[in-house]
């Protein structure tokens, strides 16, 4: 008998003894299929947050936080270094004369998921009115955008989907004010369409914040990095840190990508060592119940 019909009929006997093992079979197949589902769902989530964020900015556009922060919301730069950056000579003006550049300030706030009655966090920016002739990209889909002064918000579009309560014209609970949804924008799919946006003073008041997160500046060209990172950080006035929109953003997937893929790693190990102890524990016991058949 050749090694091809000795194979074959091994094959075609497994196959045909299936039914009578079923339950053993199906125990290995769901136990591994579960290892690469987790592994797969992980892996997916660090890959969609890193594409996320590398693909948010502009290289032509600015980012200044404080010295040794690792994000916005553990920074903070005080009314008179805003003021500061804001007067470097490297900045673009706009019709008016006055530089391009936002001051921004990064508040954690709660709102519900859809179909859920506890809240998550989500993100709120206090953006000053330049900030919207600083980003092109942005548009409004839906109502109108927020008023200075007054307690109105604009969400995101992504944003809009995934919590509840942020259609235009519901109004919203902050910190025991009430707070007006006035319209919907995109940004064309980037980490912003996931955060609510107000008029920053409006923001620092309700929220007795008295400076900026960060700093956005729009750029003549991208010429104009270099300099403007060195005069800023050679100042001794100031203490930032000062990165294009594209880096900074890409900066932060970093850290968060990196935790995802160890967490993604142990518990795929973890779940493949108990697969594959349950693969040979049922191995055994299907080899025991077909001893006097295998010897025959």
């Amino acid at each position: 008998m050749s090694s091809y019909t000795q194979v074959r009929e091994i094959v075609m006997m497994n196959l045909r003894s299936v039914p009578q093992r079923l339950g053993a079979s199906l125990v290995i197949v769901i136990g591994i299929a579960g290892v690469v589902g987790v592994m797969v769902a992980l892996l997916s989530m660090s890959a969609g947050l890193e594409k996320t964020l590398s693909g948010t900015g502009r290289d032509d556009r600015v980012v200044v936080t404080r010295g040794g922060s690792n994000g916005e919301l553990a920074s903070f730069l005080d009314r008179a270094s805003g003021t500061l950056v804001k007067q470097d000579p490297a900045i673009a003006r706009g019709a008016d004369g006055l530089p391009l550049a936002s001051g921004e300030t990064i508040i954690i706030t709660e709102v519900p998921r859809v179909g859920q009655k506890t809240g998550a966090n989500v993100t709120l920016r206090g953006v000053e009115p330049v900030g919207f002739t600083i980003r092109p990209e942005l548009r409004i889909v839906e109502g109108r955008k927020f008023r200075p002064g007054l307690r109105e918000i604009i969400v995101g579009q992504a944003a809009s989907l995934q919590f509840a309560g942020l259609q235009v014209g519901t109004p919203l609970r902050f910190r025991g004010s009430t707070w007006t949804v006035v319209g919907v924008f995109s940004t064309g799919g980037d980490a912003h369409e996931s955060e609510l946006w107000t008029d920053t003073e409006t923001a620092q008041s309700a929220f007795n914040r008295s400076g900026y997160s960060s700093i956005l500046a729009k750029l003549p060209s991208i010429d104009s990095f270099e300099p403007m990172k060195e005069r800023l950080t050679a100042n001794p006035q100031l203490n930032v840190d000062v990165k294009t929109e594209r880096d900074f953003f890409s900066g932060q997937s970093g850290t968060l990508t990196t935790v995802i893929g160890v967490l993604a790693g142990f518990v795929a190990l973890v779940m493949a060592i108990g697969a594959t102890f349950g693969a040979l524990n049922t191995m055994y016991s299907a080899v025991s119940a077909r001893t006097r058949e295998i010897a025959t």
